[in-house]
């Protein structure tokens, strides 16, 4: 079975932790995506996993089996990085052998695997050509084909689409999550890109300074974040997050004081909270409703700044000198100088303690 799971893993370099207490698991088909800020432990997490760095302290275990002591080449594990590091003297398809020649396969074995990984990858056509000829796109995928070639228990990938240009990188999104779907293998991606996370991962584990915020599913890291953290790191534009605090307290609404402004907001729940206590307060730039009115459930702002993002535009909104942000269709024909009301959607509202941790989601 192919599984990998963290137990407590520290890794210290001197007096900085890079990695503190990482604690996850990986079961066989999943896509555990590690996704934070540059300097975060994911690429350190990835690496201890790989052999590659030793634990400071935490136990690894792959297939339930405690690999703390072993070498990278006894793991069993399939790698494909960033830097693609191919052979230059060797052409696609040789490139694609190597890792297979140390399996005492036969020639007509080896050749059959290297044209299934060229079919499935679209490397039939070059198959032929030495990395020095080839696109950035094509060099990543015969990196990416070179881990998979093999049949190891698991798949460790660290930023694979970090050096291609937008398109090529939506592309490769698909393709990727397309093979790793039907290779049943426990698989880690270690990226900085949320729309990578968002689109390829079956989990999330979103990491800062060493420690993992949330683990969760990629609908949950964006619907449902546990903090400030991760809900201002999720999410494209980000989130609006503003101090508040609450004036009054009707069963499940709340009227919100922020923004030098008063709105209630319907949670559908009794909460345990205070009255005249700090919170957070957070909506989504696309989470807002245009309304032709001020009402007890709006906020009301002028607009500052228009960004246009086609068929769509952003909206900068100040209110009594204090700014948020909405995504509105273009359709609106809002104009800078503008009052404009807005009403956040209903369960697309998110309250956090004063310690940014969540409350609710309303």
């Amino acid at each position: 079975m192919s599984t990998i799971e963290l137990q407590n893993l520290t890794k210290s370099f001197g007096d900085l932790t890079a990695v503190n207490n990482v604690s996850l698991k990986v079961d066989e088909n999943e896509v555990l995506c590690l996704l934070g800020p540059s300097g975060c432990g994911k690429t350190t997490t990835l690496r201890m996993v790989a052999g590659l760095e030793i634990a400071t302290s935490g136990n690894i275990l792959i297939d339930n089996k405690n690999v703390n002591e072993l070498e990278t080449r006894d793991r069993n594990l399939a790698m494909a990085f960033q830097f693609y590091a191919l052979y230059p003297s060797l052409t696609v398809g040789e490139n694609l052998a190597n890792p297979l020649h140390a399996e005492n396969l036969s020639e007509k074995e080896i050749k059959e695997k290297i044209f299934e990984i060229a079919d499935i990858l679209q490397l039939r056509e070059i198959i032929n050509r030495k990395p020095h000829q080839l696109a950035e796109g094509e060099k990543q995928r015969v990196a990416v084909g070179r881990a998979i070639i093999r049949d190891p228990q698991c798949f460790l990938f660290d930023e694979p689409l970090s050096r291609l240009d937008v398109q090529l990188r939506e592309q490769m999104r698909g393709q990727i999550k397309e093979v790793l779907s039907d290779l049943n293998k426990a698989t880690v991606i270690v990226t900085h890109d949320q729309l990578e996370a968002l689109t390829m991962a079956t989990k999330i584990a979103v990491m800062r300074d060493g420690l993992i915020e949330q683990i969760s599913s990629p609908h949950d890291i964006f619907a449902k974040p546990e903090n400030t953290f991760v809900a201002g790191f999720i999410g494209t534009p980000q989130m609006n997050i503003a101090d508040c605090n609450i004036s009054n307290i009707n069963s499940s609404v709340l009227e919100i004081s922020l923004l030098n402004q008063k709105i209630e907001i319907d949670f559908g729940k009794t909460l345990d909270i205070n009255k005249n206590e700090n919170y957070f307060l957070g909506v989504r730039p696309r989470s807002f409703d245009l309304v032709d009115a001020e009402t007890n459930e709006s906020l009301s702002g002028e607009v500052d700044l228009i960004e246009n993002m086609g068929s769509e535009v952003l909206l900068h909104i100040n209110s009594n000198n204090a700014s948020f942000r909405t995504v509105q269709s273009r359709s609106h024909k809002i104009k800078v100088g503008e009052k404009i009301y807005l009403k956040p959607k209903k369960s697309q509202v998110h309250l956090f303690n004063s310690d940014g941790k969540v409350i609710a989601h309303g």
